[in-house]
């Protein structure tokens, strides 16, 4: 009876899986450059590669759609990977075809009844999000928090000079008396060789497991971003991400799926998330076959970003609908008053915002949005909102003063109620 009953949740786990994801492709304001030329070269890494029912087109915006057969999801991987040596990210687009003769929960199923474990590699798709708590938590009883700094990396991918730094300028933050006052025991700090998945996903599970309503949980990564996969997701890199073959960065990475789970099923109704990442070609150009050829996708110039937006952020790690959106109003002013924001509720914090890359400053001597974030914080009582509005406008002019007059980074914030705003510095009971 036991083992019928796990099983009919194992079904019913991997059915919710299988719920469509929206995507939302960055937009395209320039006719496509893509040739037949293009559509052969992929069509034959395709043969090369053992791909015989694959093929690829170009959807209505221009842009390579992989189309054909493939015999599992693992295979459309590896077809969505080299369609991007080719032309690059930027004219992929991010569908999963159709015809794929083994979905990934199919297979999984296959494995659980032969006995199998079935890991959350071999599914990255999560179950819908729950519907949003409406009763408030009381007073807050204790803090947590896990803060990733990941500034080496263990194959081959660029250094960041200041992710290290940035982590460790948030905890400091954190455990300070005069700051966010969070008990050492209870902040979790995993910086270079400690960072790696294993770790971060565990620290992420005993987190999940310790917090409950009356809490308050901040997560903070600061490292690269994947290449979009074929859903559109760029995954947070870790120590021990692969890079060959191209594909396996994703199934390596800290997945959208797993951050997603975290943030829908942690209980604690205070949820604070910052992602000081972005995907770039930059980080890449060490790895040979990972980059098109010459070193850039076509048309989109060396220091191409793919950050995340407001929508993408609501939609893929939230799963609600009609979001608050909240824009600063005329110009900022710390708040003096005595009393902290009293607001709860999920909030996810990114340093750029879609198609923009989150730059480092050798001027700062951190990444340009940790460094101003940290200053908001500690200038704002810890309250997030006020940090945020200080930090936005700051970033935005130094990646313009020191990258260049035409660098755009934009710094998004997303709240999945309205009366949201918090502080890390209020006192637990």
């Amino acid at each position: 009876m036991k083992v019928g009953a796990s099983l009919l949740k194992a079904i019913a786990l991997l059915v919710a899986i299988t719920s469509p994801s929206v995507v939302f492709p960055q937009d395209l304001t320039q006719s496509s450059p893509l040739t037949p030329v293009h559509l052969s070269q992929i069509d034959q890494l395709f043969k090369v590669n053992r791909i015989p029912n694959g093929s690829v087109g170009l959807d209505t915006r221009g842009r390579i759609e992989l189309q054909g057969e493939y015999e599992n999801e693992r295979q459309v991987d590896l077809a969505f990977s080299l369609a991007q040596t080719v032309v690059g990210v930027r004219w992929v687009s991010p569908v999963t075809p159709q015809n794929i003769k083994v979905k990934a929960w199919e297979e999984c199923l296959s494995r659980l009844l032969s006995g199998e474990q079935c890991g959350p590699t071999s599914v990255q798709r999560s179950a819908p999000a729950a519907e949003p708590e409406k009763s408030p938590p009381g007073p807050v009883v204790n803090k947590y928090a896990l803060v990733v700094g990941i500034g080496r990396f263990k194959n081959r991918i660029e250094s960041l000079q200041y992710a290290n730094k940035d982590a460790l300028d948030i905890y400091a933050y954190l455990v300070d008396s005069a700051g966010g006052h969070f008990k050492r025991q209870d902040v979790v700090l995993l910086r270079d060789e400690r960072a790696t998945r294993e770790n971060v996903v565990h620290a992420l599970d005993e987190i999940q497991r310790r917090a409950q309503p009356n809490d308050l949980v901040l997560l903070y990564f600061s490292s690269h971003g994947t290449p979009p996969d074929k859903f559109g997701g760029v995954h947070v890199v870790t120590f021990d991400s692969e890079v060959k073959p191209r594909e396996r960065i994703w199934e390596t990475s800290l997945t959208e799926g797993m951050l997603r789970d975290f943030i829908q099923k942690v209980k604690a109704k205070r949820l604070i998330v910052i992602m000081d990442a972005c995907y770039s070609n930059g980080a890449y150009a060490q790895i040979a076959g990972f980059l098109p050829p010459g070193g850039k996708s076509l048309d989109a110039g060396w220091d191409e970003g793919n950050g995340r937006s407001r929508r993408y952020m609501a939609e893929r790690f939230l799963g609600a609908k009609d979001l608050i959106v909240e824009e600063p109003v005329g110009a900022f002013s710390p708040t003096h008053s005595n009393t902290l924001p009293q607001g709860w509720g999920k909030v996810l914090i990114s340093a750029s915002d879609a198609g923009e890359r989150s730059w480092e400053s050798d001027q700062l001597r951190n990444s340009v949005f940790t460094r101003y974030f940290v200053d908001g914080l500690r200038n704002n009582r810890g309250a997030i909102k006020e940090a945020f509005d200080q930090a936005k406008p700051l970033v935005r002019q130094q990646a313009k003063r020191e990258k260049g007059a035409d660098i755009e980074q934009t710094p998004q914030l997303m709240p999945n109620r309205r009366d949201w705003n918090m502080s890390l510095a209020v006192t637990s009971h």
